[in-house]
């Protein structure tokens, strides 16, 4: 029961849709421009940098905001991964916007932080490196996720969350899919470009 109410909460956190309540304050549904996803990227492209950043920076603080809760109440590693993988479905299935969102990388990035921050310094180095290099944030969040998932697997974390690890891994891969075909056809936009 105590599981199910950390999922609940931290779930309804996650699908907060911050891109799309900042676009509407604008006058913009992000869902019709750009790529159409809610999350930090399109926001960027859409809304202009400043906005970009604050959508940025509130989805890390929904993910900031369930693990805060989880730690202070149950404080185990089985309910923080409920509370990771239920911020990250919600981010990416949001039921205020009809199951839309965005492809949980912010909220899987600070969620990392807030619990192995030396792992994820480590993933997000290789990541940023790749983006500066190839100018894909896509392929940037490819590797953040495959780079922790890696990491995780060969640490001595808990199965929980090397469990966690493939699991943002394989919900990253799968919300990314569209991008991947985009990256192989050499069709996928570089940063700060538009459609």
């Amino acid at each position: 029961m105590q599981y199910a109410l950390v999922f609940l909460y931290s779930y309804l956190l996650g699908a907060i849709p911050s891109a799309y309540i900042i676009g509407r304050i604008r006058g913009k549904d992000i869902t019709s421009e750009g790529s159409g996803n809610i999350g930090g990227t399109n926001a960027y492209r859409v809304l202009g940098p400043g906005l970009g950043v604050l959508v940025a920076l509130m989805d890390v603080s929904k993910a900031f905001c369930a693990l805060g809760i989880t730690r202070a109440w149950l404080a185990t590693d089985p309910a923080l991964a409920v509370a990771v993988l239920a911020a990250v479905i919600g981010h990416n299935w949001s039921l205020y916007v009809g199951f839309r969102g965005g492809k949980g990388i912010a909220v899987t990035i600070s969620s990392s932080f807030f619990l192995f921050p030396t792992l994820a310094v480590g993933a997000l180095l290789s990541a940023v490196l790749i983006v500066l290099v190839t100018n894909y944030v896509s392929l940037g969040s490819l590797v953040y996720i495959m780079t922790l998932a890696v990491l995780l697997l060969f640490s001595e974390m808990t199965p929980w969350f090397k469990g966690l690890g493939v699991l943002l891994l394989l919900i990253g891969l799968w919300r990314h899919k569209t991008n991947i075909k985009a990256l192989r056809a050499g069709t996928e936009r570089r940063f700060g470009k538009t459609k």
